[in-house]
């Protein structure tokens, strides 16, 4: 309900904007529009974010229970990394509001190139590795069904959701590695129709 609220705050507010943008004759650009209602998303989540942070360190602090202490500490590791990337995230895209980034030209982009082509090897031994892993903590998962009341099954579970999401970060950096050999190959078919 509050998130209800404060999303409906947030509305309001870049209505009212809006309002006084255009009665002073402020062109609103449809990129800009777009940025600016997913950077509210964001900080709204890095909001709430912020909120279970703090309440799943409270309960863990609070317990005495090893085990308890244990698994909550796990998911307080989770929320941190969350709040650390949607706090990158928003960073990002104020940094996109304010047109601060300028591309990077000339020399920097070749050698950025060389790397990206040594670097997408090692991506897709990587990911190789991660999938030999999910295939591992699958025959350990059904292996130690029973084991500490299934504690050591779900830390195997936990460990698959992990690399499949690893595999979805190589995944995209590959693609990304991948693009600069697409623009070079542009460029020098380009430079040959010239």
């Amino acid at each position: 309900m509050a998130a209800r609220a404060r999303r409906a705050s947030l509305i309001k507010a870049m209505a009212t904007q809006r309002t006084e943008e255009s009665m002073w004759g402020v062109p609103e650009s449809p990129e800009f529009s777009a940025v600016q209602r997913l950077l509210h998303e964001f900080q709204s989540r890095e909001s709430d974010e912020q909120k279970w942070l703090l309440n799943y360190k409270r309960i863990t602090e609070g317990s005495s229970d090893p085990l308890i202490r244990f698994l909550l500490n796990l998911i307080v590791a989770d929320e941190e990394r969350h709040y650390e990337l949607i706090d990158r995230m928003v960073s990002s895209l104020k940094d996109d509001l304010a047109s601060t980034r300028q591309e990077r030209s000339g020399p920097q982009n070749s050698v950025r190139e060389k790397k990206s082509r040594e670097l997408l090897p090692m991506v897709d031994r990587f990911i190789n590795m991660e999938r030999g892993g999910i295939r591992d903590y699958k025959r350990l998962h059904k292996v130690s069904q029973g084991f500490r009341h299934d504690l050591f099954g779900l830390l195997c579970k936990t460990m698959i959701h992990d690399s499949l999401k690893h595999i979805a970060i190589l995944e995209f950096l590959r693609t990304k590695l991948q693009r600069p050999k697409r623009s070079m190959r542009k460029r020098k078919k380009r430079a040959n129709q010239s």
